[in-house]
């Protein structure tokens, strides 16, 4: 693009140097013909100016000759002042230049003013010398001297001759300059028609096929976003799918305590996966502009314990002391988005972790002024080393610490959001101290639970015979009856055979998927029945559109007996 600008840039300044080339050009071209028309209007002056003044000559010379009187001084002075002006006109009419050339006469008025049969140039003479002779012998003026009548009027002829012809020369040159600006001009629109054919339309073509291209490597790269947002979510789905089976298959392990420290470290990994999948699930949403806060009405205590136990283990492997110090007045319900706060306590008890060899990681929580104080310290190396996750540039991290390297970057974002800040300090002799603020609602008081249904009857719809399994046997736990359908055809069909409580959807399934079946439930069977999507699919557009076909609600997988809890409370608290 910049060699495209650079090469428009050169076209225009050639094409406008070149139309200032010309526009100067004809603006002195016009400059001369004023000049030229001036000068020649000078000259045709004093020419005709010769014809008056040779009769004036004739005149008063007569006079002096045939009066005698007080007006002879007159006559005297008048005729001298004819004649110098007479030879001064003369004078400049017939100038010549340093290389011998006429300033004013052309080869016609050459010929005409010092060749026969006119000879103009030695008429004057003559008449001006005899003009000069009756004025210098004053005491022998004689009626021969008289000028004659034929005499004067021959050579007001003459001058009445080069008059015409001096007009002539002064029309042929206008003429020339005419034609010489109108060549200017026709030079100019042919230039301009030049620089459209050779510089502006290839320019525009140059222009047209570049933003062509940049459009056409617009919609790839625009495609290839998509596809990646794509394999992203199929990614996600196709990870989350086994992991229910595997968290499932954890939790159900009855192990002996020798054992229990391998449970743990199984819990623990999966739950690493599981927040490694959602943190990719955030990029995309913030990739597409769909990420929002989600506030819930929840236990506040109940989601930090949740989020901060299963670090217990990541420090009891590096020999690390956890300190948890969370505040008795957090035990309360609170209007949040509790499931971006957990991102953010994992990402800084994550990082403290990582950067902390010995000592201590503590994490305190409390209630004050209207606003969640969180702060997290560690004994680790400390802002003054560098925290590598600090630094954005990825280039210059240190690859000895491993991850995704996005978790700054969405903590921050998560805490603006909250209309929050967070500080980072260092702490003598060493280690680090992150401290969070966001304003909070008034805590409520703890109500009483909700409880669960006594007795509801369950279809669940689930082409993975795992997840459906494991559904069914934590729906079962709940003393609630289980039936069972491959896919969303079944599904409706026994939406049609058998009176259900609740439907439990899978969305990705084959001959009939999740979308189509509760678009049937709800338009042609007409059934109201609470749908509960079940799906590893994250993508916000996708479950906008469960909500728009009538689905309830919605639960993630990898699910636990918290989600599948959580879930029916939220339907049937709300009836």
């Amino acid at each position: 693009m910049i060699q495209i600008i650079a090469n428009i840039r050169s076209r225009y300044r050639w094409a406008l140097l070149a139309i200032a080339i010309l526009s100067t050009a004809t603006a002195l071209l016009i400059q001369y013909m004023l000049f030229v028309q001036k000068d020649d209007a000078h000259i045709i002056n004093v020419v005709g100016k010769q014809r008056m003044l040779s009769q004036k000559i004739a005149w008063h010379s007569n006079a002096l000759i045939t009066e005698t009187g007080l007006d002879t001084p007159l006559h005297l002075a008048v005729l001298e002042q004819a004649i110098a002006e007479f030879t001064a006109g003369h004078a400049l009419l017939v100038q010549q230049q340093a290389n011998g050339g006429y300033t004013y006469l052309n080869d016609e008025l050459v010929s005409y003013y010092f060749s026969p049969p006119v000879n103009l140039a030695q008429s004057a003479q003559a008449y001006l010398d005899k003009a000069q002779l009756i004025v210098n012998n004053r005491n022998a003026r004689t009626v021969d001297q008289l000028f004659q009548v034929a005499d004067s009027e021959a050579l007001l002829k003459d001058l009445d001759g080069a008059v015409t012809l001096f007009e002539q020369h002064a029309q042929q040159k206008s003429q020339l300059l005419s034609y010489l600006e109108l060549s200017f001009w026709f030079t100019t629109l042919a230039l301009l028609l030049i620089e459209l054919k050779f510089i502006f339309r290839p320019m525009e073509h140059l222009v047209a096929a570049t933003i062509n291209k940049y459009q056409q490597q617009k919609a790839q790269v625009e495609q290839i976003s998509h596809y990646k947002e794509r394999f992203i979510a199929r990614a996600s789905h196709e990870f989350r799918t086994p992991l229910q089976g595997l968290v499932n298959s954890i939790e159900q392990l009855q192990l002996p305590a020798n054992q229990q420290q391998v449970q743990k470290q199984a819990k623990y990994c999966a739950s690493r996966i599981v927040t490694m999948l959602d943190e990719l699930h955030e990029l995309q949403q913030f990739n597409a502009g769909q990420w929002q806060l989600k506030p819930v009405m929840q236990n506040l205590l109940t989601s930090l314990e949740s989020v901060i136990t299963p670090f217990n283990y990541a420090c009891e492997t590096k020999n690390l002391q956890l300190e948890v110090n969370l505040s008795a007045d957090l035990n309360q319900n609170v209007m949040l988005d509790h499931k971006r706060l957990q991102q953010v306590i994992t990402e800084l008890l994550s990082n403290a972790i990582k950067y902390t060899s010995k000592g201590l990681i503590a994490i305190s929580v409390n209630y004050r002024d209207g606003q969640l104080h969180i702060a997290v310290t560690d004994s680790g190396v400390g802002f003054a080393q560098n925290y590598p996750y600090l630094n954005l540039d990825s280039a210059d991290s240190d690859n000895n610490f491993q991850g995704l390297q996005t978790g700054l970057v969405r903590v921050q974002h998560i805490i603006s959001a909250m209309q929050g800040g967070i500080e980072f300090k260092d702490l003598s002799p060493h280690g680090a101290k992150v401290k969070i603020r966001m304003p909070l609602a008034e805590l409520e008081s703890t109500a009483e639970p909700a409880l669960l249904p006594a007795s509801l009857n369950c279809l669940v719809v689930e082409d993975n015979l795992l997840n459906a399994t494991i559904l069914s046997r934590i729906l079962s736990n709940f003393n609630y009856s289980v039936i069972t359908a491959e896919n969303g055809l079944i599904a409706t069909e026994k939406v049609t055979e058998n009176s259900f409580d609740v439907i439990f959807m899978d969305l990705n399934m084959p001959v009939m998927d999740g979308f189509q079946a509760i678009d049937i439930i709800r338009q042609e069977l007409h059934s109201m029945t609470p749908i509960i999507v079940v799906t590893a699919n994250t993508a916000a557009s996708d479950l906008e559109r469960t909500y728009d076909l009538g689905a309830n609600a919605h639960v993630y997988k990898p699910f636990g007996v918290s989600e599948i809890e959580k879930a029916l409370i939220h339907v049937f608290d709300k009836g």
